[in-house]
Formats: C-alpha cells, sequence, structure tokens
C-alpha cells in the first residue's frame, strides 16, 4: 500500500526572517473536539506563535488541521493560497460556550462571506486564554499539484472584522 505524508515546508515572513526545514507528517486521524490531545495529530509544531497541526486520512481523501493560539478572540486557517488573496478562510471564535464560524474567501488584505461551504466538519473552543480550531476539508478541493499552501491567523476580539494580531504561512506538500 502507497504510504502518503504530508510535509510543512514553512516560509513564514515575520521581521523578515524566513525559516524552517520541512517536518514530516504520518497518516492519522484527529478527533474534532476543539482540544488538540496528545498524538492526535501526528505532528504539531509552532509557526510564530501559534500552534498547529495537520494529518491526512488514511484514503488521502480529508485533511485535518488544527490551529491553537494564545487569544480568547477569533482564530482563522486559510487554505489554497499562501497570502490572504483567494485564500478560503475559516474564522472561528467560542462566545463563552457558543462557537461562532464564518467561512469567508480572501480578497486583496480583506475578505468577506461567502454563500457555500467547503468545510466538513470543525469546531472551535476557548479556555484559559488560548483557542483551539479544527478543521476537516477535502483534500481535492484545497491540494493542487501536492501542494495545499495556507495562512493561519489570530485576533484579540471575538468578531469577524477585527485586524490580526499575529499570523503565519507555510505550506503543506504531499509526498509519496
Amino acid at each position: 500500500m502507497k504510504r502518503l505524508a504530508l510535509v510543512i515546508v514553512s516560509s513564514l515572513l515575520i521581521a523578515g526572517i524566513a525559516s524552517a526545514a520541512p517536518i514530516s507528517l504520518g497518516l492519522g486521524s484527529a478527533t474534532l473536539d476543539g482540544i488538540i490531545g496528545q498524538g492526535e495529530y501526528t505532528n504539531f509544531t509552532t509557526l510564530s506563535g501559534i500552534g498547529f497541526g495537520a494529518t491526512l486520512s488514511a484514503d488521502s481523501s480529508t485533511v485535518t488541521l488544527a490551529i491553537q493560539a494564545p487569544t480568547s478572540g477569533w482564530v482563522s486557517i486559510g487554505l489554497g493560497a499562501g497570502v490572504m488573496d483567494g485564500a478560503w478562510m475559516l474564522l472561528a471564535y467560542d462566545a463563552n460556550g457558543k462557537p461562532a464560524y464564518s467561512e469567508q474567501l480572501g480578497a486583496g488584505h480583506f475578505h468577506q462571506p461567502v454563500k457555500t461551504s467547503k468545510i466538513q466538519k470543525s469546531q472551535v473552543k476557548e479556555g484559559g486564554g488560548s483557542t483551539v480550531l479544527e478543521i476537516q476539508v477535502k483534500a481535492s478541493d484545497f491540494i493542487k499539484d501536492g501542494k495545499l499552501p495556507l495562512i493561519l491567523a489570530y485576533g484579540k476580539n471575538p468578531d469577524f472584522t477585527s485586524r490580526h494580531l499575529r499570523y503565519a504561512k507555510t505550506s503543506l506538500v504531499v509526498a509519496q
């Protein structure tokens, strides 16, 4: 059986510093519960102070992603572009136990809500000043030529309009 793995190729631009060596990720199955359990993601890393994990399903049909940020405000994962322009984003926050979600499409340095959903499953949970968002998407919607560029961001307010405090860019590569 063919074994696939995700490799994170980080290309962060923070204060003009580029980084990092590829990190190999194995296949796995994460539980979308808003909690990142030990070993749930085959590899979990930190990008610009933002915790990030990803796993590819055994049949390569879905990608599960997680972000954990030091905020009680919004968090976001943007897929399909290494910048906001053209990225399909899920913004989410936990409003006192009531999850709030908005799928949006980046246009330039802005974004706007979309009418159709590409997110199969999602869960957001805030606790102790940290917010976790886990999402599952159809791999073929976002992986093109073996690559999945993405952006991660968070803000301090529980809304979908305030500017991010921090962001990171990376790309997942499906390796055979």
